[in-house]
């Protein structure tokens, strides 16, 4: 089951990847898009935990500073989905009571927008990355945050409804009344 879950998690993330550098690119505002493999980072980091949300990040991150047009040093998408995906599985962890609602889950997009720029914009400062403009970051923020929840109305529902339904019968037992 296990190997199910790792497998459909893999297959979210190269799809997200293929869209996201092949038909997202043709939407771009102000050089930025949708950031799809953020929000399939963030929805399995919120079905499976922080664990989940920093091996996802890294993966999918990963994916992004290899697949063309990658113009910048790899790693720093790794880094940056990587702890975006790590603080979206423990505000999970945090409502594990219930489930996280649809505010949540939007904050948690933003959350996650917000970070991992931030961090992919810092570490472009640190190497000397002459694309990093400080001045418009505030303004790329702006659109990523409304561009990834809009992305998120969709994706996210899918992602956590398809790996909800790859859970062990003992697993559906415990959690159900």
């Amino acid at each position: 089951m296990i190997a199910l879950r790792i497998g459909l998690a893999a297959l979210f993330l190269m799809v997200a990847v293929t869209v996201q550098t092949s038909v997202l690119t043709n939407i771009a505002v102000a050089g930025v898009t949708c950031d799809l493999v953020l929000i399939v980072v963030i929805a399995l980091a919120l079905s499976r935990g922080p664990e989940w949300g920093a091996i996802a990040g890294f993966a999918g991150g990963l994916l992004l500073d290899v697949v063309p047009p990658a113009d910048h040093t790899a790693g720093r998408w790794a880094l940056a989905l990587a702890i975006a995906g790590y603080m979206a599985g423990l505000i999970r962890r945090e409502t594990s009571t219930g489930p996280v609602g649809p505010l949540g889950v939007a904050l948690t997009v933003v959350l996650g927008t917000a970070v991992s720029l931030f961090i992919y914009s810092a570490t472009g400062s640190l190497l000397h990355d002459p694309s990093v403009d400080w001045g418009e970051f505030g303004v790329r923020l702006g659109i990523a945050a409304g561009y990834d929840v809009v992305g998120a109305i969709v994706v996210i529902p899918l992602v956590m409804w398809i790996m909800g339904r790859v859970v062990p019968a003992r697993e559906r037992r415990r959690v159900l009344p």
